[in-house]
């Protein structure tokens, strides 16, 4: 199993996904672990292509004391996704940390999208740049397993399942 399927196992126990699923209400669970609060901005799906996003359309803004999500999607699902993935790189600890893939908010048109966004309270923007970085894959495989797992039918534990996998990943 691969650290980022682990890694997204320990998070679903301390921030479980909530079902029936409910975008907001998991926002809601990570903004709580994290202790900061987390805004939803939608945009224009086509908003942030210009600025070296490439296809994504999705963007982490990290301020002193609370985080932005921007996103674009044609469909409720795609939005869903994007910011699944942002959320991701939120509980994956990526960010403002020499990774790479962090960029000066004066690069983005963040002040036409949210023009009472202040540029000077923004610590860092994390946004897909490239699917190529180890970042961005990880973010985007914790995507994929957020989803996945928010479609799911709801099982009742198994003692049988329960310890098959907790032998698996040990």
């Amino acid at each position: 199993m691969n650290d980022v399927a682990a890694r997204f196992m320990e998070f679903n126990q301390l921030v479980p996904i909530p079902y029936p699923w409910d975008t907001r209400e998991y926002v809601a669970r990570v903004a709580e672990h994290r202790g900061r609060p987390i805004t939803l901005c939608p945009i224009d799906p086509g908003a942030l292509s210009g600025s070296g996003c490439g296809t994504g359309s999705g963007a982490w803004i990290a301020r002193e004391n609370d985080d932005v999500i921007m996103y674009g999607a044609e469909t409720d699902w795609h939005a869903d996704h994007i910011i699944a993935h942002e959320l991701g790189h939120m509980l994956l600890g990526h960010g403002n940390d020499g990774g790479g893939s962090t960029q000066d908010a004066t690069d983005l048109p963040l002040d036409k999208l949210m023009p009472s966004l202040s540029l000077s309270a923004i610590q860092s923007v994390l946004r897909r740049r490239d699917y190529s970085t180890d970042r961005e894959r990880d973010a985007e495989t914790f995507a994929d397993l957020v989803m996945v797992e928010a479609t799911l039918p709801k099982r009742t534990p198994s003692r049988l399942r329960s310890t098959f996998f907790r032998g698996r990943h040990r």
